[in-house]
């Protein structure tokens, strides 16, 4: 058994070091042009200090490439944990309104009359023309913005919604870092066919005296 040392701010330390994160912080609620922010990625190398210049431009365009690599993996990373956050405060704000509510039962499992919609589904007729071989397309639909309802419940849809917006953004930002990307494979492509057909150019000589 571990022996208690009797100091009070020691027994308060490690109490604070046991405890839940989510339980001492106060998150506060995910604001619409918060996930912009997400843009910001702090720099990893002074701009006061000397560093080596590209040679040419092949090397410019090889470096951009890079930086922007790193860069998208961190924006994403960054808007992870954007959505990671407010999940967290959903969970800890239902659970602050059933403490002092007190728990709402709700009932599980299907409502009356969802059996028969969803066998209807299931027995209704493929539509003329239809493929479902072609499965890269995406069947996603983003929630709607949840209603009233009790804490445990409206923390399931605020979450699913969370989740919905959090694809979005990262979809959103997939594509247009890929357009950056794109940009610098082309020009990257098209320095390498004029440095390839410099080397392949014979140098011209003087003509002949006959």
């Amino acid at each position: 058994m571990q022996e208690n040392s009797g100091n009070p701010v020691e027994a308060s330390e490690k109490a604070r070091d046991n405890s839940d994160p989510m339980e001492e912080e106060d998150i506060p609620m995910l604001m619409s042009g918060a996930p912009a922010m997400a843009m910001f990625v702090p720099l990893e190398e002074s701009l006061f200090e000397p560093f080596d210049v590209p040679t040419n431009e092949v090397d410019r365009l090889k470096l951009c490439q890079r930086d922007i690599e790193k860069h998208t993996a961190i924006v994403e990373q960054n808007l992870v944990y954007i959505y990671e956050r407010e999940h967290r405060r959903i969970l800890q704000h239902a659970k602050k309104l059933e403490a002092s509510q007190g728990v709402h039962e709700i009932t599980t499992g299907l409502m009356p009359g969802e059996e028969e919609l969803i066998m209807e589904y299931v027995n209704a007729p493929v539509p003329h023309g239809a493929d479902y071989s072609n499965r890269h397309l995406s069947t996603y639909a983003c929630p709607e913005l949840p209603g009233e309802m009790p804490p445990r419940q409206a923390a399931l849809h605020w979450s699913l919604y969370n989740c919905g917006q959090a694809l979005i953004q990262l979809a959103g930002y997939a594509n247009h870092a890929q357009e950056i990307k794109t940009h610098y494979k082309t020009a990257l492509g098209r320095e390498l066919a004029l440095e390839k057909s410099a080397a392949n150019k014979e140098p011209e000589g003087e003509p002949t005296q006959s």
